[in-house]
C-alpha cells in the first residue's frame, strides 16, 4: 500500500468519530488542523491519523450496511448519569441527560466494528458550545468485560490500539479529551452491550486535556 493510499484512508477515517452536528464539524475541521500541525512539528510525521474533536479512532464506527443483522437502537431504560464537568476554578456542571446508542450518529461512518455511543445534548452557537456537553464511543468487542482503561497510555493515534474516546466540550471553546495529550485517570467500562440493546455502564474519573491549548478539565462520576 502506499503512503498516498494510507494517507486518504486515515483521512476517511477520521470523521468517523466526530460529533453529530454540522455546526461542529466546522470546529473538527479547525482543531484537526491544529492538532495535525502540532503532531508534525513533533514526530516530523504527516500521514498519522488525527484526532479530532472527540478524537478519531480508526475502525471505531459503527452500524451496518444493510447485509448484515439490524442493531437495536432503542436502550432498555432511560440511563442514569452522574457524570460531572469540573473546572479549574471549581465550577462543575452536571450531564444529567446522557443517550445510549449503538446506531452511528448522523455524518458518522457506517463501516468497521460495531460500536456503542454515549452522547449528552450539544447545542452550538457562533461555533462553539452553548453549553457543556460530554461524547464517549467505543468497539464494543474492545471495552466489553468489565475493562478498565488507564491514562495515559501508549495507544498508538490512528489505529484500533485506541478502543474507546472521551471528549467534551465547555462553553469557553475549550474542547477536552482522552487522547489530547495530559490527561490522567480511568476508565472504567461495566458494562457494553449492543445485543438485544444498547447497554452502557461507566465509571469515570479522569482529567482530559485540551485539544485546542487550553486548560484541562475534570469528568468523573458514573452512566448507568
Amino acid at each position: 500500500m502506499t503512503e498516498e493510499q494510507i494517507r486518504d484512508g486515515y483521512d476517511r477515517l477520521d470523521g468517523a468519530l466526530a460529533p453529530p452536528l454540522d455546526a461542529e464539524q466546522r470546529v473538527q475541521r479547525r482543531v484537526a488542523v491544529r492538532r495535525r500541525q502540532r503532531r508534525t512539528a513533533v514526530a516530523g510525521v504527516a500521514t498519522l491519523g488525527v484526532l479530532a474533536v472527540g478524537a478519531t479512532v480508526v475502525g471505531l464506527a459503527g452500524g451496518d450496511d444493510g447485509t448484515g443483522p439490524a442493531v437495536a437502537t432503542d436502550p432498555a431504560g432511560d440511563p442514569v448519569s452522574t457524570l460531572v464537568l469540573t473546572r479549574p476554578d471549581g465550577s462543575t456542571y452536571a450531564f444529567e441527560n446522557v443517550e445510549v446508542t449503538c446506531k452511528a450518529p448522523e455524518g458518522e461512518g457506517t463501516e468497521g466494528p460495531q460500536s456503542i455511543w454515549a452522547l449528552s445534548p450539544r447545542v452550538i452557537k457562533d461555533g462553539r458550545a452553548a453549553e457543556p456537553f460530554v461524547y464517549f464511543t467505543g468497539i464494543v468487542s474492545k471495552i466489553a468485560g468489565d475493562r478498565t482503561f488507564t491514562f495515559p497510555n501508549d495507544w498508538t493515534m490512528g489505529t484500533d490500539q485506541m478502543p474507546m474516546v472521551l471528549f467534551a466540550a465547555d462553553t469557553d471553546g475549550n474542547e477536552v479529551a482522552s487522547s489530547a495529550g495530559g490527561e490522567s485517570g480511568t476508565v472504567r467500562v461495566v458494562e457494553a452491550s449492543c445485543d438485544p440493546t444498547p447497554v452502557l455502564r461507566l465509571e469515570v474519573d479522569m482529567t482530559l486535556g485540551s485539544e485546542v491549548e487550553k486548560h484541562s478539565l475534570k469528568v468523573a462520576g458514573s452512566l448507568h
